[in-house]
């Protein structure tokens, strides 16, 4: 007891130390929380910020949209989708975008096909249809350019065929072009061509008829024209003609001499004569004659003197139209003066008259006094 107070024990000192340092442990903690935590005031403020930004977006947003609504046009709905990708008129600016480019592309089509058919040209038609493939006038312009073409074929063909102005080409046309827009002017033109042409003919055909002054130029005349305008005429001038002729030509007895000539050739040649073979030859010299006095015009008197005798040995009208067609055919190439120029084939009977007379006709003819010596005339 020296005045000294007690020392305690070391454990004791140490516990106020270790309380007082959790108690400030907690204080600070505390404080910490305090201070991270906003106030109510901070927290208004903050809401009301909020509220702010959003009401501004939203008038922003609202403003844009009428400003887009005033223009009207796809540019400036599609503007406001830029810039307000998220905003409250979104899916209406997207429809009215859709409906503004279909309203532009009616009204191009439009515009574009009154250009073409203002135009009216097959041309016009064609880029209507190139650029506007899936227009509302498609279907019609592909027809308008079908019937341009046709229309221009047709113009064409016909210009062509006025341009050659025969009737060849006038026909030509309309079996081409059926219902073209000049058949009806082609069928007429093409009766004119063909009348003319047949009066051209006719009248070719009667001047040829005159010149050759014989019954059988104008009996061939009637039959080529058997209305022709001078059928009346050239019937009249063939009937005076062979009635002239008939009168000109001396009468031979030819069943006279087809019975001669076969008794010649039997005797000659052995065998039999038939009907048949006189009945031809009686035909061949008919037709022999009945051509002599279609042609007797053309025969000069000496030709007629020397051809035409009746004191001959079988006098037969075969060897009579021989002997002047050829003597006819001679005078008619020194006429022309063609001699030296040749080869010159002697004229021929037609085989319709006397085969074997051509046959002899060919070898050449011997003179008309010694014409008949002898037994050659041939069987018929």
């Amino acid at each position: 007891m020296n005045g000294v107070p007690p020392r305690k024990p070391k454990c004791a000192r140490r516990v106020p130390f270790a309380k007082w340092a959790f108690v400030g442990t907690i204080a600070g903690a505390a404080l910490i929380s305090a201070c991270s935590q906003p106030s109510d005031s901070q927290q208004t403020a903050a809401q009301q910020q909020q509220a702010a930004d959003e009401q501004g977006r939203k008038e922003a947003d609202e403003k844009a949209w009428a400003d887009a609504e005033k223009a009207g046009t796809a540019s400036a709905y599609t503007a406001y989708l830029q810039n307000f990708g998220s905003g409250a008129h979104v899916s209406e600016a997207s429809q009215r975008i859709v409906a503004l480019n279909e309203t532009a592309r009616k009204a191009a089509d439009e515009k574009a096909w009154a250009d073409a058919e203002k135009a009216g040209t097959a041309a016009a038609y064609t880029a209507y249809i190139q650029g506007f493939g899936g227009g509302a006038h498609v279907a019609e312009a592909r027809q308008r350019v079908g019937e341009l073409d046709r229309k221009e074929a047709d113009d064409k063909a016909w210009a062509d065929a006025v341009r050659t102005g025969t009737a060849a080409a006038i026909t030509a046309y309309t079996q081409k072009f059926g219902s073209g827009a000049h058949v009806a002017e082609a069928r007429q033109r093409a009766a004119a061509l063909d009348e003319q042409s047949r009066k051209e003919a006719d009248e070719k055909a009667w001047a040829d008829a005159e010149k050759a002054g014989t019954a059988s130029a104008f009996t061939s005349y009637v039959q080529k024209f058997g209305s022709g305008a001078h059928v009346a005429e050239a019937r009249k001038r063939a009937a005076a003609l062979e009635t002239q002729g008939r009168k000109e030509v001396p009468t031979i007895d030819i069943q006279k001499t087809c019975q001669a000539a076969a008794g010649v050739m039997v005797s000659l040649m052995g065998g039999t004569t038939t009907d048949q073979d006189i009945n031809a030859c009686l035909d061949s010299e008919q037709k022999a004659r009945d051509q002599i006095v279609k042609d007797l015009a053309t025969y000069v008197s000496i030709d007629k003197v020397q051809c035409m005798r009746t004191d001959v040995y079988l006098p037969s009208y075969v060897e009579w139209l021989t002997c002047l067609e050829m003597d006819r055919d001679v005078r008619k190439m020194q006429r022309e003066d063609q001699f030296g120029a040749g080869p010159y084939t002697l004229p021929k009977v037609s085989p319709t008259i006397n085969p074997a007379a051509t046959r002899q006709s060919q070898r050449g003819r011997e003179p008309a006094s010694s014409r008949r010596k002898g037994s050659g005339l041939a069987i018929y």
